[in-house]
């Protein structure tokens, strides 16, 4: 009997080991602290992440250096503040610890690299997200075409704000990166041409518009259960007609005499061409299926609100921006 007992719990302990070896994984806790550039890729949510921290790195309101402040540097509006990096800009005091635009610079190019690390040999397209085939297609689109598009959108951002004329009279834009760095070490690149630059966020456009839906639109995703992954619920992320506003907006400064010595009546033709192509999806098919009245006071918080073509994450309203601009003394 004490052998029979002993051989039993032999078996046991065994079995118990086993198990125990075999579900390691599933018993390691989920890495909410830092994560290897190995096992990111383990977690589809981290994947995700990659991408949608994108989101939270663009501005939310209009109260900053890359908003209303900027007119401060014209003659459409006066900081209260004297000591304001635009204010010293307008009046010729701009020191070279005063770079107003510096933040902007590191922003875009960490989104940059986010995404860049979504896209290095489709690893991000190549995770599994969901068991369903078909939804997990969905989201695998979507991710793909929102990186893409999201690296032209801080690319064309970089470009407004940093691109113009070099020392040497060549027109340049920012260093192109596609490939993630490692920001770890000192990293100097060179400004690519300005037409470089160009091309490059065109290109990104017509990427993303391979992957993703025309609009995040409910009436566009006419199966109702596949609504949990696409369509209104995704206002405010990348979509296709959000591609073709980013290229006429770009063709559109290309097309100006500053960028466009030889007056190229190319580029003023796409970016027409692109424009009519937002305009008339607006009319033709937000108005038709959506009810789309240009008329209609716009509402930030309707997901299927047809007036907007693309809007960033909504941020409630206050007076912020209007203090900034109160004559001196009179901070209310």
């Amino acid at each position: 009997m004490t052998t029979i007992m002993k051989t039993t719990k032999l078996i046991v302990l065994g079995i118990i080991a086993v198990f125990l070896v075999s579900c390691a994984d599933y018993l390691d806790p989920y890495p909410n602290g830092d994560l290897s550039e190995e096992n990111i890729w383990e977690y589809q949510a981290m994947v995700q992440g990659l991408v949608g921290q994108c989101y939270d790195n663009m501005s939310r309101n209009y109260d900053n250096n890359e908003g209303a402040y900027f007119d401060c540097v014209t003659d459409n509006a006066v900081r209260t503040s004297t000591t304001d990096a635009l204010r010293q800009m307008a009046v010729g005091a701009l020191t070279t610890g005063q770079d107003p635009f510096l933040t902007y610079w590191d922003r875009d190019y960490k989104s940059i690299n986010l995404v860049n690390k979504f896209l290095e040999d489709n690893k991000g397209y190549n995770t599994r997200y969901l068991i369903v085939p078909r939804l997990d297609s969905l989201v695998r689109n979507r991710l793909q075409g929102e990186a893409f598009a999201l690296r032209a959108w801080f690319q064309w951002d970089l470009l407004q704000k940093f691109g113009g004329k070099g020392i040497g009279g060549q027109m340049l834009g920012f260093p192109i990166v596609t490939k993630p760095l490692d920001f770890t070490q000192e990293v100097n690149l060179a400004r690519n041409s300005y037409d470089d630059c160009v091309k490059q966020i065109l290109a990104d456009c017509d990427s993303a518009y391979k992957y993703l839906p025309i609009a995040h639109r409910d009436f566009l995703v006419p199966n109702a259960s596949d609504r949990a992954y696409a369509g209104g619920r995704y206002w405010g992320r990348m979509d296709g007609i959000t591609t073709r506003a980013i290229k006429a907006m770009v063709y559109l400064t290309w097309a100006s005499p500053r960028y466009n010595p030889s007056n190229d009546k190319s580029r003023w033709e796409m970016a027409a061409k692109y424009a009519k192509e937002v305009m008339d999806f607006k009319l033709n098919v937000d108005n038709v299926k959506n009810g789309f009245v240009p008329s209609t006071q716009v509402s930030w918080l309707n997901p299927n609100f047809p007036g907007i073509v693309w809007s960033s994450r909504y941020n409630n309203s206050n007076d912020a921006m209007e203090r900034m601009f109160y004559p001196g003394g009179f901070q209310g």
